[in-house]
């Protein structure tokens, strides 16, 4: 094993590539980004940072990142292989919970989140902004509809699993101040 299964998969087949200082995966460049750097914007606790980074997150995937997974794929093709490539990464393991495809609702569990991992102890509320725009993104474009993503529980805040629920945004209770700090009414 090279790096872990999943990407040994890449490697084997010529999928893999290192060129011109990046890396490609599929044709698709990423970088190898230490938590560290990431950490910064969770620890602000901002409401506005924080929904200001999981929309521009969600809009970039979903133009830029999850055309090229689904080509070609059947829809439980695309889902499984987003969640290997992001457990792959290093975002942690993604679980599918309860998946609603008539509804589009979802609850996804992520272990080993590394963002909550430096966070634990430190943070007051959900911080894996990153993670929630990178699932409504992938569940928009399989329930073929527009879906948000609330981190209800997190595991910065206690030991144990995060998790992320899945559904239209009119179906958030808007009374509820964690939904209000991680969503917007107007997007």
């Amino acid at each position: 094993m090279v790096l872990n299964n999943f990407f040994d998969k890449f490697i084997f087949t010529s999928q893999l590539r290192f060129k011109d200082n990046n890396f490609y995966v599929l044709d698709i460049p990423f970088v190898i980004v230490p938590v560290d750097i990431l950490i910064g914007f969770s620890e602000l606790d901002d409401p506005t940072i924080n929904k200001a980074v999981y929309y521009a997150y969600k809009k970039s995937a979903l133009k830029q990142l999850i055309p090229k997974f689904q080509a070609g794929a059947t829809k439980q093709k695309f889902l499984d292989l987003s969640q290997a490539f992001f457990g792959a990464s290093g975002w942690g393991i993604s679980k599918n919970i309860q998946l609603d495809e008539v509804n589009h609702r979802a609850v996804v569990v992520v272990t080993h989140s590394p963002l909550a991992r430096i966070l634990q102890g430190k943070a007051q509320r959900p911080v894996d902004h990153y993670t929630r725009a990178i699932l409504a993104a992938i569940y928009s474009a399989y329930f073929e509809t527009s879906v948000e993503c609330v981190e209800s529980e997190c595991a910065a805040l206690r030991p144990g699993d995060c998790t992320f629920i899945i559904k239209p945004l009119n179906e958030f209770d808007f009374t509820k101040e964690e939904t209000q700090r991680q969503l917007s009414l107007n997007n």
